[in-house]
């Protein structure tokens, strides 16, 4: 028997590395599935509600709601019973970084001294694809506090003289 907790059952990537003639390209995706966390934000006088929950609550003009009316931190009996309406799943593919690079060829960079010139343009978490949504899905924290995974841009070169 299984049960279920934030320890994804499987975790991978996947990595494509191309070349044709002077460009080279690079691009990983990562994984993970098998986990759930226990979405519990502190809503109500300390804290906001998550856009979903507030748009769909309960309430006397929208009995027939999907998400219960709202409440104050975990006063309500059934916020500090977890129950599976808040459990939801952190599966996700992640685009980690994808590179693409030209290097320049040897014979119009020689008269300049250098032996190699590589030029770049690289992203890092540039897409999530997740049911989560509402935080990083690869988070520890099911509270909404914690500090977002950043997407990163570069541009470089590699010279060796």
């Amino acid at each position: 028997m299984s049960h279920k907790n934030n320890v994804p059952r499987f975790t991978g990537a996947f990595t494509v590395n191309l070349g044709y003639k002077d460009f080279d390209f690079t691009m990983m995706f990562q994984g993970a599935t098998g986990a759930v966390t226990y979405v519990k934000t502190f809503s109500g006088q300390i804290g906001n509600y998550l856009k979903e929950h507030a748009d769909n609550r309960w309430t006397p003009d929208n009995p027939d709601a999907s998400y219960p009316r709202t409440f104050n931190r975990d006063e309500e009996y059934w916020r500090s019973q977890q129950n599976t309406f808040f459990l939801k799943s952190t599966d996700y593919i992640r685009l980690k970084n994808i590179e693409l690079g030209y290097t320049v060829p040897r014979a119009l960079v020689s008269k300049a001294r250098i032996q190699n010139l590589r030029i770049y343009v690289s992203g890092f978490n540039l897409l999530t694809f997740d049911k989560l949504k509402v935080f990083d899905p690869e988070g520890t924290s099911s509270t909404g506090q914690f500090y977002p995974q950043q997407r990163v841009y570069n541009v470089g070169a590699t010279v060796t003289f």
